[in-house]
Parts: structure tokens; sequence; C-alpha cells
């Protein structure tokens, strides 16, 4: 195998594979099998696939190409990771909004997260917030908002200083309603 080229959330995305290396002696491929093609390489064979279960109550990828040996040009091993948990998580973005007039609100969060976590809370009138970032442990690593916001458009963010890559959660709630959005951090 010598390149793969991205399909469905890996469009436009594509990688040379050392060819003719180790690496490239253990690569298989795939059929869909009701799933979809993530990665086909020169020959027109899947080497990646996903697969949404009923009512996409669980969601997998399948490769059989190595992670760290995907040859960065245009598309880098983290755009791909960030693609695939966008992928796992279901995507992020505007969380939920109420339908009480007091309450209504919107939050979303920008994902992937780079160097600080940034996030826009629009409110249709004034409440309390409380939004911090947890890990995938559930230890908090910032707080974004704690306080109330009067009623506008807010840009909040937090500095990701000291922080792994990887998935991480905001949490909390604005006026009485529950706020949960997945993003991941890159660096």
């Amino acid at each position: 195998m010598q390149s793969l080229a991205g399909e469905l959330m890996c469009a436009g995305m594509g990688f040379d594979y050392p060819y003719k290396s180790e690496a490239d002696g253990y690569v298989d491929f795939f059929t869909a099998n009701g799933g979809g093609l993530v990665f086909e390489s020169q020959d027109g064979l899947i080497r990646a696939g996903c697969y949404a279960g009923p009512s996409s109550n669980y969601r997998t990828i399948t490769s059989s190409v190595f992670f760290s040996v995907l040859q960065e040009d245009a598309t880098t091993r983290e755009e791909l990771m960030a693609a695939y948990m966008e992928y796992f998580t279901g995507g992020t973005g505007v969380a939920q909004e109420s339908s009480a007039a007091f309450t209504a609100f919107s939050v979303s969060a920008v994902n992937p997260a780079r160097g600080s976590f940034s996030v826009t809370v629009t409110l249709q009138g004034s409440v309390p917030c409380e939004l911090g970032i947890y890990d995938v442990s559930g230890r908090r690593a910032g707080t974004l908002v704690s306080g109330t916001l009067s009623r506008g458009t807010h840009d909040l963010s937090v500095s990701a200083g000291g922080m792994t890559s990887g998935t991480y959660l905001i949490s909390g709630a604005v006026g009485n309603e529950q706020v949960r959005l997945r993003t991941v951090l890159l660096r």
C-alpha cells in the first residue's frame, strides 16, 4: 500500500504510507458490510471503515493501518484524530436550547480547541451560569464562568496551558438547564 484517500468524516484528507516497509506488510482490507468507507488505498481497497450501531447507540472505526506511521503532508495525524473524535462523540456545537422565554439560550464551543477552550453563550435574559472544563476522568481542569451573565452574547475562554491533548467536557448549568459539550484539545 502506498497512499490513503479519505471519505465521509475524513473527506479531503490523504496520507502517504511507507510502501514496502514492515508496516506495509501487515495492512489488511475490509468490505463495507453495512458500514461506511473512511480510507481507501490507491488500489481501491477499504483500509479503514466506520459503523454506527442501530439508532447510533454506538460508533466504531476499524482500521488496518498503523496510525503512527501515516506520513503527514497536507493532513496531520492530529486533524485525523480530531475527525475520528468528532465521529465518536456525535459532533459538538449547539448543546441545547431552552424553550422558556426567560431562560432561552444557546451554547456553542470551538472544536477542536487549540491553546484555549472558547465558548459562546447567547442569552435571552440574565441568568446564573456555571460552566467548567473537565477531563475524561471527571477532574475539573478549568472554569469558563461562575456567576450571572446578562442578556446578549458572551465569548468565554480559558487557557489550555498545562493540559494534554485529548477529549474534554464543557459542563455545568445555564439558569436551570444543564449543558454538556464534548470538545477535543489539540496540541
